[in-house]
């Protein structure tokens, strides 16, 4: 590997706060990226005190900013994690969605390749697959359940003719399933669960549709999978699953937390949190990430959930 640093994009976020103290704990070298509309410097505030990590706030639409950044840093490795990820924002807002996952994406590509980049690492979803209840695999034809998912698969396009272009660099497609864990920054189940669990004690749970299963995948676990992932693979493009390879439904997660807490949790539907079009089942084959590797993220969840009660407090 270069002795040059990483940059990872959408730092200040959900995984990208992981991503970067996993780096660090490698001694890597690590340019923080980030805008801050939507991630929390606060997540970053233990890595800045590392003299190996810099903040740089900017924001990947800016093609003359991002140009002017790259050549200046020169990053070796990038991960670019900078996404409008929340569904329902998405769908809220298709022309922003497009704006930051696919614009976005190709401005980072275009500014990081003349600057000597060696190896590109890009979030993609599960979302892409179509819809079924089998462990989807990475040789599925892509059929993108939502905006969200049509975004990423324009992005892995990207990504992939960049690949073809410059064919001695190395290029990594990531398909993100369902992390869970501290740092969360959208209102998705867990954290809504887990919010009115302790600001609510006695009331009982609002939420949305509890059959949907779904991958979870602990964060932290799903982070250090990313970094070894871009280390490990060749040149030309990769692309593989970051999954447990394990589905629960949202009502397997409640029944999990009551057996932890010791008590029943009432749950009342609410119809405002009730998705109108929800996928039944998603959930991934993790034999090619495994083979590239040797470890896949573990499907132990209620050591997950354990680790997240105790870290949000509901549990000493």
């Amino acid at each position: 590997m270069s002795d040059r640093p990483w940059l990872v994009t959408g730092a200040a976020g959900f995984l990208g706060s992981h991503v970067v103290e996993d780096l660090l704990a490698r001694g890597e070298r690590v340019l923080a990226l980030d805008n801050l509309q939507w991630g929390d410097v606060g997540f970053l505030e233990p890595s800045l005190a590392n003299p190996n990590c810099s903040l740089l706030v900017a924001d990947i639409r800016d093609a003359e900013g991002m140009r002017k950044l790259f050549a200046r840093f020169r990053p070796a490795n990038v991960v670019h994690l900078a996404a409008l990820h929340y569904i329902p924002a998405c769908v809220a807002d298709p022309p922003l969605a497009t704006a930051i996952n696919v614009v976005g994406t190709q401005t980072v590509l275009s500014a990081s390749i003349p600057s000597g980049l060696e190896r590109f690492w890009f979030a993609s979803t599960g979302d892409i697959y179509p819809l079924g209840d089998a462990p989807h695999r990475e040789e599925e034809r892509p059929s993108p359940f939502n905006i969200y998912g049509q975004t990423k698969w324009m992005g892995e396009q990207l990504v992939a003719l960049a690949a073809r272009d410059h064919p001695t660099k190395c290029f990594a497609v990531g398909r993100l399933l369902n992390l869970y864990g501290p740092r969360e920054t959208n209102p998705h189940f867990l954290p809504e669960l887990i919010k009115q669990i302790r600001d609510r004690p006695d009331a009982p749970l609002r939420l949305g549709n509890l059959w949907p299963k779904r991958d979870l995948v602990p964060v932290d676990e799903a982070a250090c999978a990313v970094v070894e992932m871009t280390m490990a693979v060749p040149a030309g493009l990769t692309t593989a699953n970051v999954a447990t390879g394990t589905a629960r439904s949202m009502q397997e997660v409640i029944d999990m937390i009551e057996e932890i807490l010791g008590r029943r949790l009432p749950v009342e539907i609410d119809p405002a949190k009730v998705r109108p079009v929800e996928r039944p089942h998603l959930q991934a084959d993790v034999a090619r990430l495994a083979a590239l590797i040797g470890w896949t993220p573990r499907s132990d969840l209620r050591r997950g959930l354990e680790r997240l009660l105790r870290g949000e407090g509901v549990i000493s």
